[in-house]
């Protein structure tokens, strides 16, 4: 018998809302943490870094760095999703159990996408750190996997799973369109904090970015999985 997992709680921002549920105990946190620091070298990827102060690096291969690359994205997904998932087993089956029971539909990946991968931030010293640029994700309008299957997209999910967060805290910032505004965002704003082991997710393409990172001493780091999904006739497409 399928276990039952936690109700979401919404937070709302003016019309919209963002949806928080805990769907990791503080041991399957460390256990994540753990499986993050033994990843193999091959699949991880430094993205940038100020010397003496903070850097970046994923672990898989993201879609929306590879834009202008796809065939390269998909050699990568296939190569290595299996690794990624089987390697991180306990986060990606929790996260799609979750999502099986909420929307009642089964979860599947695609060999040509890149399964959910995680964000590795670190901080060498105290301070804090501006998050990222404001944006809309859209990244299942810009798949050349769903270029002819967009009329069988009926919803989609965007997520991320913190797993280890900065000793003064971090979060995504949302904001709300304004009605009848044709730029996106700029109506009511909300920080949601993140939580190691609860899940932050979207059900609709929202204005965000990610939060500010404060650190009160040196070393601390923001881990996240990230991922998107799609509803595809009777089926959740997760990638990333």
């Amino acid at each position: 018998m399928t276990a039952t997992l936690p109700v979401a709680q919404q937070t709302r921002f003016g019309r919209a809302g963002a949806f928080t549920v805990e769907l990791f105990s503080p041991t399957e946190v460390a256990r994540t943490v753990a499986a993050i620091e033994d990843v193999p070298d091959r699949l991880r990827r430094e993205c940038w870094r100020v010397p003496g102060s903070n850097g970046m690096a994923t672990i898989g291969e993201p879609l929306y760095r590879n834009r202008e690359r796809f065939g390269y994205y998909t050699d990568r997904a296939r190569a290595e999703n299996h690794v990624l998932y089987q390697h991180f087993r306990l986060a990606h089956d929790r996260v799609a159990a979750f999502f099986e029971q909420r929307y009642g539909a089964p979860v599947v990946y695609a060999q040509e996408l890149a399964v959910p991968g995680f964000h590795v931030f670190d901080f060498e010293r105290p301070g804090d750190f501006d998050g990222g640029g404001w944006h809309l994700d859209l990244l299942h309008t810009q798949v050349p996997y769903f270029a002819g299957r967009h009329f069988r997209i009926a919803d989609v999910v965007n997520f991320t799973v913190p797993f280890e967060v900065p000793d003064g805290g971090s979060g995504m910032d949302l904001e709300d369109d304004l009605p009848g505004a044709r730029a996106p965002g700029g109506g009511a704003a909300v920080t949601v904090p993140y939580r190691p082991g609860t899940m932050l997710f979207t059900e609709a393409e929202h204005w965000h970015r990610i939060g500010a990172s404060h650190c009160h001493t040196p070393g601390q780091r923001r881990i996240t999985l990230q991922g998107h999904g799609v509803r595809l006739d009777t089926h959740w497409l997760l990638y990333w």
